[in-house]
């Protein structure tokens, strides 16, 4: 990623400057260096030179922030056939011949996963069946069915668990676990049958590397056999992958697919005898990829909260690992928890929750806490992440965590979100200004893989997936219901390709102006967003504008402006439709402003309306509202560089709340203390 150096210094409020783009956003110092070198080399000063007036009066930060290009097409294409000639390969006899080496006849330990597998998912195993997602309305396969594998390898909903192992540590759960054994070596000769030589999915880096150390963790329930050919047989096919392993590990996906094999690497490395070539092709490997993959604010540069919460407990893992055999660990590994750790935080919500940003927020806050304390990282919540575009105004007790993150390189961009310039706002624990958020991974349809046949997508599970990625899912500006950034099946394709943003600290008032350029390209227009709370945390003023670039078409543009409630929030129109009541559970009601400075009611070229939504608790969805303002952008055939009118909005806590043109302070309301 290229970005423009990062300026922070202290201003009156006479020199109040638009934002404005730099003039060559890929020249300077940071343009032909690493992401994590120039970022490190540009942070900021913790104590930069200011005045004691001018301390007192404003602090400006600015950012310009680029997506990072993806690989082009020609590269691509190369990249691809040169790994499907290498997979035909890989399956020779030759190759297979190759892998062979030193039996190990033993591990030399077993490393320590502190986080614990779903227990409803080994109950499951336990009954003699493998579950995906719960089992509410995932897929479902008898363990004994002769074709588990076959059946296995061709569910989009097991595969991954199957292949992976990762169902070893719902096993482990369970209180029996002599039966637990059982199972897992059922199952385990059923995988050296059917995957104990080379296959293009099963033995994919990333997957390979997480089965590897779900073996290694889970030694003690795939090992315990007396059949010593068996173990023989599990021990020599963990070296083969390991040997394959450290062949492919840089032909992987960039990204997070390379993190996980570069850590089942060094966990081979590890806990195998003779292991010590893979531990440090592993370390080098996973060194490289860290540096790029997670920038120096701890962000992912795949914007996906998901993916830092997956390489964090990696990290911790390969931590205790380096403890129990009695090795130093790299010094890299805690930098990085350490970097990560208050970008976690700062995504956090005060009844723990993660923010609905990017697909983030279906995590049970008990876990984020257990990754948090087994990182320990103790550093304090980012209120600027000035390379990933994450922001919090903190006001008393209430919060508005702010996306202004450019979208992800689309190699990386998997399952992302649309969702740029899109806020959450809450007063304390109660969550009032919501994103939909990520639907629960049931693609599958209510009948089982074992009742005959193979597995159906179900329309509605698909529908509501690709639904909740939407820009219109989020709450910010949509215009002529296009996505900011397009969705192109399961990765992101053109769209917000630059965020122009700056940070205001001023005594009485938090705020933060960006702009990005997603419909440029599509519709000639940017779309910037202006967000400002007051110090006393009761009111948040916004401000949506759209800036031509280009001659846009007589008619105008229609845009929708989406604000998401909380299902625990009631609403209604008040004021001539002018504002909206918003009702919270036993706390104080708030009110919604629709251009709350302009007194001619007659003369605003918007409209407010109430709208049904659904919102995404624990990844079910949930009946809500939606405030919407409607309206058109460029009526008059607007040309290059006009900006339209700016539509002004305001959520004011209701003992601060007051009509337009009404200088009295409007009290508190009693019967707003519990919802009727």
């Amino acid at each position: 990623m290229m970005e423009k150096a990062f300026v922070h210094m202290a201003v009156s409020p006479s020199s109040n400057p638009p934002v404005k783009p730099p003039a060559h956003p890929s020249s300077g110092p940071s343009a032909a260096k690493p992401v994590a070198e120039a970022a490190a080399q540009s942070l900021p000063a913790e104590t930069p030179d200011k005045t004691p007036s001018q301390d007192k009066e404003m602090l400006r930060e600015q950012r310009h922030l680029v997506r990072m290009p993806s690989p082009g097409l020609f590269d691509d294409l190369g990249a691809r056939l040169w790994r499907a000639v290498r997979q035909k390969a890989y399956a020779s006899r030759f190759y297979d011949w190759r892998l062979r080496g030193r039996h190990p006849l033993k591990l030399l330990g077993c490393p320590v996963d502190p986080f614990p597998g779903d227990a409803t998912a080994g109950a499951a195993l336990h009954e003699g069946v493998l579950i995906a997602h719960g089992g509410r309305q995932g897929a479902r396969l008898g363990i004994e069915q002769p074709d588990f594998w076959r059946r296995a390898a061709r569910s989009p909903a097991l595969s991954h668990k199957a292949l992976g192992f990762s169902w070893l540590a719902d096993l482990a759960m369970i209180k029996d676990q002599k039966r637990a054994r059982v199972v897992a070596e059922l199952l385990m000769r059923g995988w050296l049958d059917a995957f104990g030589r080379y296959h293009s999915e099963a033995w994919s880096a990333p997957l390979l590397a997480e089965r590897l150390r779900h073996w290694l963790i889970h030694a003690p329930l795939i090992l315990s056999s007396h059949d010593l050919v068996y173990r023989s047989a599990v021990l020599n096919s963990m070296a083969r992958q390991a040997r394959h392993l450290m062949r492919v590990l840089g032909d992987s996906v960039d990204g997070l697919p390379r993190v996980h094999a570069a850590s089942g690497l060094i966990l081979c490395g590890l806990y195998l005898p003779h292991g010590k070539a893979w531990r440090l092709r592993g370390e080098a490997a996973l060194r490289r990829v860290l540096d790029r993959f997670v920038l120096a604010d701890g962000g992912p540069i795949s914007r996906r909260p998901e993916d830092l919460l997956v390489v964090m407990k990696l990290l911790v893992i390969l931590r205790h690992a380096y403890d129990d055999r009695q090795e130093e660990s790299p010094a890299y590994l805690q930098q990085c928890l350490d970097r990560m750790g208050p970008f976690l935080r700062a995504l956090r919500h005060a009844d723990g929750r993660l923010a609905h940003i990017n697909g983030a927020g279906g995590e049970p806050p008990e876990l984020i806490d257990l990754i948090l304390a087994q990182s320990a990282a103790h550093g304090r919540a980012l209120t600027n992440a000035p390379y990933s575009g994450l922001m919090r105004l903190n006001a008393r007790q209430t919060l508005v965590i702010f996306d202004a993150m450019p979208a992800a390189p689309m190699a990386m961009s998997h399952r992302a979100h649309a969702g740029t310039l899109s806020f959450e706002l809450a007063d304390g624990p109660d969550p009032l200004v919501v994103n939909i958020g990520p639907v629960a991974r049931a693609p599958t349809s209510h009948k089982s893989a074992d009742q005959g046949g193979d597995e159906r997508t179900d329309p509605y599970a698909a529908d509501l997936g690709a639904l909740v990625r939407t820009t219109a899912a989020h709450s910010t500006l949509i215009l002529m219901d296009k996505n900011s950034t397009r969705i192109r099946n399961d990765h992101l394709g053109e769209g917000v390709s630059h965020i122009e943003l700056e940070r205001v600290e001023q005594p009485d008032a938090l705020s933060i102006t960006a702009r990005h350029d997603g419909y440029r390209r599509r519709l000639k227009v940017d779309h910037q967003r202006r967000l400002s709370l007051s110090r006393r945390g009761d009111r948040l003023d916004g401000t949506d504008l759209c800036v031509a670039h280009g001659r846009l078409p007589r008619g105008g543009l229609p845009f929708h402006i989406r604000f998401h409630l909380h299902p625990a929030v009631s609403a209604s129109i008040t004021q001539g439709g002018r504002a909206v009541l918003l009702r919270l559970s036993h706390r104080h009601g708030w009110l919604f402003h629709l251009n709350p400075d302009d007194l001619d009611a007659d003369d605003l070229d918007s409209e407010l309306i109430l709208e049904e939504s659904v919102y995404m608790e624990a990844g079910q969805p949930v009946r809500c509202q939606q405030i919407v303002i409607t309206g058109r952008f460029g009526g008059q055939g607007v040309v290059k560089g006009a900006a339209g009118r700016p539509v002004h909005w305001r959520f004011e806590r209701l003992s601060a709340a007051r009509p337009p043109g009404d200088k009295t302070i409007t009290p508190p309301d009693p019967t707003l203390s519990s919802r009727p």
